[in-house]
């Protein structure tokens, strides 16, 4: 029942965020500034090579800032919910650790932490990734731009909704226009923290996008996204991912997308959607 009051809170203060996106255009007008916010809903359901299903649910307050041309900031404050504890969240990606040799029923050997069967929700790991374009976008070469990456332990590690330790990573991201194609590609590499209960190994995280402008308001993209494993004994994670966005007004967008898993690490299905503005 708590957890159901909780996504009722947070699922009301999405629809009511919703309702203020689809009204932005009277509200804010044409300017925009560096600040923006987002809120989403994502849910996903899979085995990731595991014996036992998980639900997750992940509902991610983003806040970006982007005080220049060139350099732009990523907060994300992610609500949390899973049905069991045999994947754990790492940066809003779920990686098995019921095979892991380093865990004990699903969760880490630290003691004190839930059973694997038992439903957990609560505040996530917060992340911060910055970019910076060291290379502007050309004509006939892309945008090139470093990233830096850190997960701070703001999840309950008993609950399994984190590893409770920091995380530190580091990457790039290439971006093209070519007419009403825009294409995307990052890696991040990272460098994560071990406790009692969770001990990671180095990963990888990939993004290839490539979307399309309908119209002034309209776009709709595809693209494929994974990591490598982020425990003893799992699998990779690889996605496939199709998704829409629709500008309400000069500041505000709605959107949403679909996702299959195409690796045994990876979640069977996803779906979610989101709200941004600008202010």
């Amino acid at each position: 029942m708590k957890r159901w009051n909780s996504l009722k809170v947070w699922g009301g203060l999405l629809l009511a965020v919703g309702l203020l996106f689809c009204q932005t255009g009277s509200v804010l007008g044409a300017s925009t500034t560096p600040l923006s916010v987002s809120l989403g809903f994502d849910f996903a359901s899979g085995d990731y090579g595991t014996d036992q299903t998980t639900d997750s649910t992940r509902i991610p307050l983003t806040i970006g800032y982007t005080p220049s041309d060139r350099l732009d900031f990523e907060l994300v404050i992610p609500y949390l919910y899973q049905s069991n504890n045999s994947a754990v969240s790492l940066g809003g990606m779920h990686f098995s650790v019921q095979n892991s040799g380093t865990t004990g029923g699903g969760m880490g050997g630290g003691g004190g932490t839930a059973n694997s069967g038992t439903s957990q929700s609560g505040l996530g790991d917060i992340t911060l990734t910055t970019g910076y374009v060291l290379l502007a976008e050309k004509e006939q070469s892309p945008m090139f731009r470093p990233l830096v990456y850190v997960k701070f332990p703001t999840a309950d590690e008993n609950k399994g909704l984190g590893t409770g330790a920091y995380d530190f990573g580091g990457g790039l991201s290439l971006g093209k226009g070519v007419g009403n194609w825009f294409t995307y590609a990052e890696a991040l590499y990272i460098v994560p923290g071990s406790t009692a209960s969770f001990n990671p190994d180095n990963y990888w995280t990939y993004l290839v996008s490539a979307s399309y402008a309908l119209s002034e308001r309209l776009s709709y993209g595809v693209d494929l996204s994974g990591a490598t494993a982020a425990f003893a004994g799992g699998s990779n994670a690889l996605y496939a991912e199709a998704s829409l966005n629709y500008w309400t007004s000069q500041t505000g967008s709605i959107g949403g997308y679909v996702s299959k898993g195409l690796s045994t690490g990876s979640a069977d299905y996803a779906l979610g959607f989101y709200g941004a503005i600008n202010f």
